[in-house]
C-alpha cells in the first residue's frame, strides 16, 4: 500500500475504498458506506467498477486508541455495543488483568448500582409520561365523543327545523289560495 503522502490529494484528503475505509476504521463495509453518507464525502466511480471516496486525512489514518480499547467494535456472533451500553461500561472501574471480573469490586458495585438507579429512574419518568399521553389521549377521544354527540343533535334538529319551515310554507300557500278565493267572491259577489 502506498504511504499517506502519495494518495493524498488536494487539501489533506485521501482516496480510499469502502473496503479499505473499512479495514482502517475497524468496522464493516456497511458502517463505512453510512459514514461517507453521512459525512457527505465526494465518491467517484472508478473505469474498473470501484467506488472511491476522498476521505480527509485525519479519518483515512488508523486509530490505535480506538482499536485497542475495542469501543464500537463487534466480533463475530457479538453485537455492537450502543452508546448506552458504552456509557455503562466505560463507566465501571476497570477489571483485573487476568480477564476475571471482581464481583465483590466495591467499586463496581457501586458503579453497578448507580447505573441501575439511572435506569429505574429513566424508567420511571418514561412510565409518569406514558400515563400523561395516556390520559392526554382519553381527554381527547372523550372531547370527541361529546363532539360526535353534539353534532347529531344538530343534524337532528336541523331536520326538525327543515321539516317545521316546509309545513309553514304549506300553510302559507293554502293561505294564499283561500285568500285569493276569497277576494275573487268578493269581487263576484259585487257584481250581482
Amino acid at each position: 500500500m502506498a504511504s499517506d503522502i502519495t494518495l493524498a490529494v488536494g487539501d489533506g484528503a485521501r482516496r480510499m475504498t469502502y473496503a479499505e475505509l473499512a479495514a482502517v476504521r475497524g468496522t464493516s463495509q456497511a458502517s463505512a458506506q453510512r459514514l461517507v453518507r453521512r459525512k457527505h464525502w465526494p465518491r467517484q466511480v472508478g473505469n474498473d467498477g470501484v467506488v472511491r471516496v476522498l476521505v480527509p486525512l485525519d479519518d483515512a489514518r488508523k486509530r490505535p486508541e480506538t482499536l485497542a480499547k475495542g469501543q464500537g467494535l463487534s466480533t463475530p456472533g457479538q453485537s455492537p455495543r450502543t452508546s448506552a451500553d458504552s456509557a455503562v461500561v466505560d463507566s465501571l472501574p476497570p477489571g483485573p488483568s487476568d480477564g476475571q471480573s471482581a464481583p465483590d469490586d466495591p467499586r463496581t458495585v457501586r458503579a453497578v448500582e448507580s447505573a441501575v438507579e439511572e435506569l429505574r429512574a429513566t424508567i420511571a419518568d418514561l412510565r409518569q409520561r406514558l400515563d400523561h399521553e395516556r390520559d392526554r389521549a382519553d381527554r381527547v377521544q372523550s372531547r370527541v365523543e361529546e363532539l360526535h354527540t353534539a353534532l347529531a343533535d344538530a343534524v337532528a334538529a336541523e331536520r326538525i327545523a327543515a321539516g317545521e319551515a316546509s309545513a309553514l310554507r304549506g300553510q302559507a300557500d293554502r293561505r294564499r289560495e283561500w285568500s285569493l278565493w276569497r277576494r275573487l267572491r268578493w269581487a263576484l259577489g259585487r257584481r250581482r
